[in-house]
């Protein structure tokens, strides 16, 4: 394995990158002119402790070396000076990138087609379940496209440094999973350039998340959150409304003028945890790889969840914080839950996404030609 600390300015002078023009986050291969498919069997890429260096590591199948470029654009990298090279097993520190800038890695081998990987999480302080769901391999050998598609916690908290970073994702639509009164109290400040879609979840819930507040909250103060989230997640396959603004999202990715195309709830762990499961599922991420990806907002939330246990120990609430913590955090039962009532309703996912949501074969692999590599 190697491990490498390079510094991008060295590599910049007298370098022209110019951007190649294909799909966000894949080529093809006859832009490339091979017929293979994508070595790589893993890939990621870290930005280090609020800084602007990124550490990237990658494991190549009957690759020697592979070449790195970076850019801000989510298209492939393909010329130009790289900014690190080693071979098809290793990792690279790149430093000196610009501030600011979301920072996307192209990484080229010697045999078979490149990749696009980028730092998931986007880093914005007033946003802090933000992140891009590209980035996973498949059970066949893709991989999930990275700029295309984000999930999220709520959007009225965004300041105007946030705005500035969230507007250069370029989006072009929100999607809104919340409730009404969830969306008055707390609406949504938009990036200029995007629409919104109000699709509501939970609008036939009743006494779980977006149902009775009041049931809800006496849930909570009696120690019940386990079983309200355990709830929450088995009504998200079963309530109607669920239903119908799951199959509206999937509906929504299939228009090719929505992308780049963020979803959200409050949270953005919940409604926005089975949407995303639902999203990297049926384009063929491995279970595992779904769990993982629906346990990280513990850790992005966490600070977020700490100054929301604080400020209720200084309300002077007679709900224990502790209690409230099975409500703020995720755990594998709940979103099993959730898969559960899949097998238990429609005896596996495949009926789900067909009887359920309503979606047919050919539906299904054009999602899949569009979000994979």
């Amino acid at each position: 394995m190697t491990a490498l600390s390079i510094d991008r300015r060295h590599f910049l002078s007298g370098a022209l990158l110019t951007s190649f023009a294909a799909l966000a986050g894949c080529t093809t291969p006859a832009a490339r002119g091979t017929s293979a498919a994508i070595p790589f069997r893993a890939a990621n890429v870290m930005r280090i402790a609020d800084s602007d260096d990124y550490h990237v590591e990658w494991q190549a199948e009957d690759v020697r070396r592979i070449a790195i470029y970076v850019s801000d654009m989510p298209s492939p990298m393909l010329v130009g000076q790289p900014v690190a090279q080693g071979n098809g097993t290793g990792s690279a520190t790149i430093r000196g990138l610009t501030p600011g800038s979301r920072s996307y890695f192209t990484l080229v081998p010697d045999r078979g087609a490149p990749l696009v990987v980028a730092d998931r999480a986007l880093h914005i302080s007033g946003i802090a379940n933000l992140r891009d769901i590209g980035g996973y391999r498949t059970t066949d050998g893709r991989w999930v496209k990275m700029g295309m598609l984000y999930r999220s916690d709520q959007l009225d908290r965004v300041s105007d440094a946030d705005m500035a970073a969230l507007e250069r994702l370029g989006l072009r639509v929100v999607v809104d999973l919340r409730t009404q009164s969830e969306r008055t109290r707390e609406p949504d400040r938009l990036p200029s350039g995007s629409h919104p879609l109000i699709l509501d979840v939970a609008a036939d819930g009743d006494g779980s998340l977006g149902g009775d507040m009041r049931k809800a909250t006496a849930a909570i103060a009696a120690g019940k959150g386990v079983d309200l989230l355990t709830a929450a997640n088995r009504d998200f396959v079963a309530l109607r409304s669920a239903r119908q603004a799951y199959a509206a999202l999937l509906r929504e990715l299939a228009t090719p003028q929505a992308m780049p195309l963020l979803y959200h709830c409050t949270a953005g762990k919940d409604r926005t945890g089975w949407a995303t499961a639902v999203v990297l599922t049926l384009l063929g991420v491995p279970r595992d790889t779904v769990m993982a990806d629906y346990m990280a907002s513990n850790r992005y939330l966490e600070r977020k969840n700490a100054n929301t246990v604080s400020a209720l120990a200084q309300s002077g609430s007679t709900i224990d914080p502790a209690s409230l913590m099975p409500v703020l955090t995720v755990r594998t039962a709940y979103l099993q839950a959730a898969f559960d009532e899949v097998e238990k309703r429609h005896g596996s996912f495949d009926a789900y996404l067909r009887n359920g949501l309503g979606m047919d074969d050919h539906f299904l692999n054009s999602l899949r030609k569009t979000y994979l590599c």
